[in-house]
């Protein structure tokens, strides 16, 4: 099969592997679309952990091929989106129902390979089946979705609330979205691309804000009376982390999602945490917010068609790193059959 394999910091490359072989416990899983997100940039650069010898990509999508002896709940010919982060289930935070912080999670990419291949081999309870109306393209949003999802669970949304987004890609799109869907009466959304502020528009985004165009702090409280009750970064860089602590108002609720370098430091006034009592909270990755998601997507709710600018070969591997790193269209989707 063709895969994507990783032989170090930049240099990923295509090559011939084997199908990788299946346990009596896993399923074999015909990819169709991956998305490149964020992370796979991080790998790219290494500044996120990808071993030597192994195949990035997790938000996948795909058809079974074949079932383990003991698989019972998924057969050949089922269309499924899969769930890449592969927990042990017995440590301390597995056990209480947080596993998404697992002592011992890995991606199925340090599995048997992830889905920048013609195949892959997961366990079964990392596969959910999908509606049969819903394409297997929106399938390879489930995992990015289900990230958005469990910041909005973290956030807290309440009815009425007024809500401002920071860094308008896939993510914050999905997320701007979701704050509607939880009853925020205002989403305010800064993104410094035409394109992208203009689909968030259509989404039912109350208002879009270019930061370089003027200042971005001072456009959100004036679109907002004041201030957020809940601001969340998608961003991942330290100017706009930054400009939540200027933003939020007293009692509210600071969501860092974007992904940021390790070594970042970003300043802040402890003082104003404490006099305005302001909530920082992280998100990471998902939890138990998976079949909601797939329920949101499959229903419309959420809507990711007008997210895929893209749709590229194996072969335009490096080409989509290059076009996401340079904020080229909004999610790029990888389908191994060819565009």
């Amino acid at each position: 099969m063709k895969a994507i394999v990783s032989h170090g910091v930049k240099d990923f490359r295509l090559e011939e592997r084997s199908v990788p072989e299946m346990d009596d416990t896993e399923v074999l899983i015909k990819i169709h679309y991956c998305g490149v997100c964020g992370t796979d940039i991080h790998m790219y650069h290494g500044t996120w952990e990808l071993f030597p010898d192994h195949t990035p990509g997790h938000e996948a999508s795909g058809i079974i091929q074949e079932v383990g002896a003991k698989v019972d709940k998924f057969a050949p010919g089922d269309r499924v989106a899969i769930d890449p982060g592969i927990v042990c289930r017995s440590c301390e935070y597995c056990r209480s129902s947080r596993m998404h912080l697992c002592d011992n999670r890995f991606g199925m990419y340090h599995h048997k390979g992830g889905g920048f291949a013609e195949y892959t081999c997961v366990p079964e309870e990392q596969v959910y089946k999908l509606p049969d109306h819903m394409p297997l393209e929106w399938g390879a949003f489930l995992e990015p979705a289900g990230c958005c999802v469990h910041s909005i669970d973290r956030a807290g949304i309440k009815p009425g609330e007024t809500v401002a987004v920071l860094g308008g890609g896939a993510i914050g799109l999905m997320i701007a979205q979701l704050a509607l869907i939880s009853g925020a009466a205002r989403v305010i959304l800064s993104e410094p691309q035409l394109k992208r502020r203009e689909i968030a528009e259509t989404l039912g985004v109350t208002h879009t804000i270019d930061p370089l165009a003027g200042d971005a702090v001072a456009a959100i409280k004036d679109h907002s009376g004041g201030g957020v009750d809940v601001v969340i970064e998608s961003a991942g860089l330290p100017i706009t982390v930054g400009q939540c602590f200027e933003v939020v108002k007293k009692g509210g609720r600071i969501v860092l999602f974007g992904v940021n370098d390790p070594d970042t430091r970003v300043e802040f006034s402890p003082y104003q945490v404490f006099r305005n009592e302001i909530t920082i909270l992280g998100s990471l990755m998902t939890n138990d917010v998976i079949p909601r998601t797939l329920a949101l997507i499959a229903s419309e709710r959420l809507k990711v068609q007008p997210l895929i600018s893209h749709v590229l070969p194996l072969e335009r591997f490096h080409d989509a790193i290059k076009m996401h790193e340079s904020q080229e269209g909004i999610k790029i989707l990888i389908h191994p059959e060819g565009a």
